[in-house]
């Protein structure tokens, strides 16, 4: 199950227990019947809420901020439970309609993550070839995702050089950074068409650490 699966299923438990919450206290079309939530058992669902929004959503998004208010506004009176569950119904649809940038952040990360473990992997048991293509696809995927951010428009056919030029004019980055990318793009070509002696298995190592800091500075 992948991190966005995950994540869905969590929402969709929260709201199932949201709404058996209410229905055991004879909520209906806005009232309440014989009772209110427990302090405790809404505290408890609102926890788990507000941290699934926060890292679903993230600390700056409308329902974070929703959320919070609602809860506040009254010092957690439970009675206020209906009008958080419509906050975490609205951000579930938000999210799976993948409105959402914080969340798709978190899946980048995620299949960067993955990808990173991979290459490390392949070059630890000695396969210099398949970790500097590989390394060069994360490279590409994270340009084309700066451009998106920079609002630079794409193609399916946008190229690697042509991508790393666009972000140098928009100030994205500065030229010395742009020479570094070409480098490790240069690095994964000469893999692709098997020219073993153009690079070492150091370069390869340092390829896969300078893209991560890249990542973890323009990406952020």
């Amino acid at each position: 199950m992948n991190l966005k699966e995950n994540l869905g299923n969590h929402f969709q438990r929260l709201i199932n227990e949201g709404e058996s919450i209410l229905k055991k206290c004879g909520y209906f079309i806005g009232k309440f019947g014989s009772s209110h939530p427990s302090d405790l058992e809404y505290n408890k669902w609102y926890s788990s809420v507000k941290n699934l929004i926060e890292k679903s959503c993230g600390k700056d998004g409308i329902h974070y901020k929703q959320i919070e208010y609602v809860y506040t506004k009254n010092g957690g009176a439970s009675y206020d439970m209906p009008k958080c569950l419509g906050v975490v119904e609205s951000a579930y649809e938000d999210f799976k309609s993948d409105l959402l940038e914080d969340t798709k952040a978190i899946i980048t990360a995620e299949v960067f993550t993955d990808f990173i473990e991979q290459a490390e992997y392949l070059l630890n048991e000695g396969y210099k070839l398949p970790t500097a293509v590989l390394m060069r696809g994360v490279l590409e995927d994270s340009l084309r995702t700066l451009c998106k951010k920079a609002q630079i428009v794409l193609s399916e056919k946008s190229k690697l050089d042509w991508m790393n030029t666009e972000l140098v004019k928009v100030g994205v980055y500065n030229t010395n950074i742009q020479k570094q990318i070409t480098a490790w793009a240069g690095i994964g070509n000469s893999a692709a068409h098997m020219k073993i002696d153009e690079f070492s298995e150091t370069d390869v190592k340092n390829m896969i650490s300078g893209i991560i800091n890249f990542n973890a500075t323009f990406l952020k």
